[in-house]
């Protein structure tokens, strides 16, 4: 098959029979692995005939992960790829055509702050769109490496009646459930547990071994599940060299205070030097109702934080973000971290504290901006209008940070967290 020319040092694309048998037989919780190869598809009559190969599979699937596979690998063949002057070489990102005999991640770099070029690095992304467009956003806005995350959440999760109990109890308390039965937010709720973000932690390996140089892999583990299912996911991680470990509190249904699989968790990141990145503030979609977001509050790590001071939690978000209450937990992150040094915040959708002189102030007064991160839910940030090089560049403009501090948030703290040099 013809490949799109932007894409260099990749392997052949396999035939349309090995494709289309993959994308029907890989285990269920495969889910990128071959949709990332689609877009290199340069061909029209190869998209073709792939679709209509495709597309009656999508109703033969006889699990709905390999149907909503399929979905996204019609998606990818429905929207070709367009490059302009840029070239993606694999395990070095994207460079301009007359740039591209620097094969070099450092020359992504193209506007560092006065005083020389330093690591940009964007602690918290979702990786979901080509890797073209991907790089491509990373190379404009000068963002020299990513942590890119899995997402370890489960439909079936809401078949278990305490989980279902837990949820219709808190759901009954918010003012939401006056004009919305439960049964029907209920769906809604299933939906978003295996959205088109949902990266298992194979694919994130993946992902990181075609741009090791650039990409530095978090994976995740849903600890509401057995304890067997948690070392086995510990295990995965620690197989595949993941250097840190995504919660989400709020759709993996877990209070940090309570669950049985906390000491399992921070034992295994003392052991291997793995660092946390929770969510922190209200969910998205369904999960914007506050009372459906409660199992993330900051508070609830409180306990674990003074039993293993050596284990590093990132909360993502700041604990801020909310479409009802914007800043919701942000006063309680800033005391928690004045409180415990191995406490971080990521600025993951909420940007715009640093546009707040009061908040940089109180963050100088309690966390510091030593233990602070650039982070954007890249791409989640595009859907509303908002690329990278927008995020980067206004925080280097920022005039209520110092320029010290502006590097330490773009990127020198996270270099020295997950030891980048």
């Amino acid at each position: 098959m013809k490949e799109h020319p932007a894409y260099q040092g990749f392997p052949p694309l396999p035939d349309r029979e090995q494709i289309v048998d993959a994308l029907v037989n890989d285990p269920p919780d495969v889910r990128w692995r071959v949709v990332r190869d689609l877009f290199r598809v340069n061909d029209t009559e190869d998209r073709k005939a792939l679709i209509e190969m495709l597309q009656p599979q999508v109703q033969k699937a006889s699990d709905f992960r390999i149907a909503y596979r399929i979905s996204l690998a019609l998606r990818a063949l429905h929207t070709p790829q367009s490059a302009n002057d840029t070239i993606l070489i694999r395990g070095k990102g994207a460079f301009r055509r007359r740039d591209s005999d620097s094969w070099t991640s450092s020359s992504i770099v193209e506007k560092p702050l006065e005083g020389g070029p330093f690591p940009v690095v964007d602690f918290h992304i979702h990786p979901k769109l080509p890797d073209l467009q991907f790089f491509s956003d990373m190379m404009e806005a000068g963002v020299t490496h990513g942590v890119i995350l899995a997402t370890d959440t489960d439909p079936s999760d809401l078949d278990r009646p305490e989980i279902r109990e837990k949820l219709r109890k808190s759901y009954s308390q918010s003012p939401q459930a006056e004009k919305v039965e439960f049964e029907r937010m209920l769906t809604q709720l299933r939906a978003s547990l295996y959205s088109p973000t949902h990266v298992v932690n194979r694919d994130v390996a993946d992902w990181v071994n075609d741009y090791p140089d650039i990409l530095i892999g978090f994976g995740s583990v849903n600890l509401s599940k057995s304890s067997e299912y948690v070392e086995e996911k510990l295990e995965e991680i620690r197989r595949l060299k993941l250097r840190g470990i995504k919660l989400l509190p709020y759709s993996q249904f877990f209070n940090p205070s309570e669950n049985e699989n906390m000491e399992l968790l921070f034992q295994y990141c003392e052991d291997t030097q793995s660092i946390i990145l929770s969510h922190c503030g209200c969910g998205a979609g369904p999960f914007e109702i506050p009372e459906l977001s409660r199992d993330s509050h900051p508070d609830l790590w409180e306990p674990l934080l003074k039993k293993y001071p050596g284990v590093v939690l990132v909360l993502a978000h700041f604990g801020a973000y909310s479409t009802y209450i914007p800043g919701i937990w942000l006063h309680e992150v800033l005391q928690l971290g004045k409180k415990y040094r191995n406490v971080y915040a990521d600025l993951a959708a909420v940007d715009w504290l640093m546009d707040r002189e009061m908040v940089v102030k109180e963050i100088r007064k309690t966390i510091g901006f030593d233990r602070v991160l650039f982070a954007t839910d890249y791409p989640l940030s595009k859907t509303a209008g908002v690329n990278l090089a927008y995020l980067t560049g206004s925080l280097k403009a920022n005039t209520f940070l110092t320029e010290k501090e502006r590097r330490k948030v773009l990127g020198l703290n996270a270099s020295r967290l997950l030891g980048l040099t």
